[in-house]
């Protein structure tokens, strides 16, 4: 595939910016079909310091509930308006879990 031909690249910041708020579902038969994750954040890990030949990285983060947690892995995972993606899911340290619900990130290098 050509630069040419090559397909956009949505996991960019300027697509996931407007869907922050947003909830997502977890699209798995192991996890309960109203466990929702909401994104809370999306940002340039890099601060700009990227190399302009390679895609930016993006970092995403989302809040679900307390409980029951989502075990780290592969899952296909939508929102209103976005079409099934592919995340992999990591839990993120969160002290305030009981409070705000846990905490979970993506990263795109």
């Amino acid at each position: 595939m050509t630069e040419a031909t090559a397909a956009p690249d949505i996991f960019t910041l300027e697509v996931f910016t407007p869907w922050i708020g947003k909830e997502f579902s977890i699209l798995h038969p192991d996890v309960p079909p109203d466990f929702k994750l909401r994104l809370t954040g999306a940002y340039d890990p890099s601060k700009g310091a990227s190399h302009p030949r390679f895609r930016k990285p993006l970092t995403l983060q989302f809040r679900g509930p307390a409980d029951p947690l989502l075990v780290e892995g592969f899952y296909e995972v939508e929102a209103e308006g976005t079409g099934v993606l592919g995340f992999h899911i990591i839990p993120s340290l969160t002290p305030d879990r009981e409070e705000n619900g846990m905490g979970y990130h993506v990263a795109f290098n």
